[in-house]
């Protein structure tokens, strides 16, 4: 079985699913892997290749015809026509926009998508980023609301990846000291991965954190819900239900909220809960103004949809070690045959409408 992990086609995006020590563990169970060479994975090169991975030019597998290809992101518009399996992140399976053309790529080449995301055991999801995209996600929204409670600079005008964790860490910490306001968020979907992660980093900077999940929103208490500072979702909807915030709220003279992380981003999608947005923030732009709230403060969104790739090697490491267990079973390991039959249904779905 051979695996080609590509070079991701995003610009900013460093992550990769798998690591190098990760690689030498599916080398060594007798898998091929060639990894496309890279000037923005975290991980060098040559750390895949003192493990025994054969380095390839970028582009590698647009040509392949006896790989599995791996990644992370969604892939670049062109070829038209997909003819192998892959592996990744392809956010088209809630009727997002564009999921038919994605969709018809697989169908005139005949290829197959596993999609990480529904790679689930007794429907658990098997990998996911989810603790460091909600750290991440909660840390920015703190960075750039305590520098405006401090009147300093912070996040706004755009941010970069980080080597490490504390140096965000870091960043908060002294806001927080220089900040004598009292700070008041909200997680909804406290209990989840990327709850956990957003709870953790509002604490770090000083937060006050409301922790609500499935319990606490099935009946909403919206005024309860507007008198904190800060929101982060981390509630990522498969169907309706749920509506944290609507335009209509902005004004609301009981709206105390100052910034939002939607860090589940899903703004194309039917059921996003939080439709005052119409798509993710940029890390040159991570912030959007959504006027003033009800006491006349700025209201400001952030919503960037690969996070953990502000925090790569972390976020990299983390996931790569539920991943190669997965990867060791490839495919017909419960969660591939699990994701296969998400993928030929849409395909069916994508011939009647």
């Amino acid at each position: 079985m051979k695996f080609i992990l590509r070079d991701e086609a995003r610009a900013t995006e460093r992550r990769t699913p798998v690591i190098p020590n990760d690689a030498k563990t599916l080398l060594e169970a007798g898998f091929d892997i060639s990894v496309e060479r890279s000037n923005k994975r975290v991980f060098a090169d040559a750390e895949y290749e003192s493990v025994g991975c054969d380095l390839v030019n970028t582009g590698t597998w647009l040509k392949a015809t006896d790989a599995t290809i791996l990644g992370l992101k969604e892939l670049p518009d062109e070829p038209a026509e997909l003819t192998a399996p892959f592996v990744h992140f392809a956010h088209i399976y809630k009727d997002q926009t564009g999921w038919k053309q994605e969709i018809a790529r697989f169908r005139r080449g005949g290829g197959q998508l596993y999609d990480i995301e529904y790679l689930t055991k007794r429907e658990e999801r098997v990998a996911a980023f989810g603790y460091w995209a909600g750290w991440m996600g909660a840390a920015l929204a703190a960075w750039r609301l305590l520098a405006r409670w401090n009147g300093v600079g912070g996040p706004e005008r755009g941010v970069g990846s980080f080597e490490s964790r504390e140096e965000v860490v870091e960043i908060l910490q002294e806001l927080s000291a220089n900040c004598i306001k009292p700070r008041r968020a909200v997680v909804i979907g406290a209990k989840g991965r990327s709850g956990t992660g957003a709870t953790e980093a509002l604490k770090l900077a000083g937060f006050d954190v409301t922790e609500w999940d499935m319990e606490e929103t099935r009946s909403l208490d919206r005024a309860a819900l507007l008198a904190h500072d800060l929101l982060v979702n981390c509630v990522l909807m498969t169907g309706p239900g749920l509506q944290l915030l609507s335009s209509d709220e902005i004004t609301n003279p009981l709206n105390f909220i100052q910034m939002i992380s939607d860090v589940s981003c899903d703004p194309f999608s039917d059921f996003n809960p939080l439709p005052i947005y119409g798509a993710p923030t940029e890390w040159d732009a991570p912030f959007i103004s959504l006027g003033q709230n009800g006491i006349r403060e700025e209201l400001e969104l952030t919503a960037i949809d690969n996070l953990p790739s502000l925090l790569p090697r972390e976020a990299s490491e983390d996931f790569s070690s539920q991943m190669v267990k997965a990867l060791l079973t490839y495919p017909d390991g419960a969660e591939w045959l699990a994701a296969k039959a998400v993928f030929d249904a849409t395909v069916a779905k994508s011939c009647y409408v």
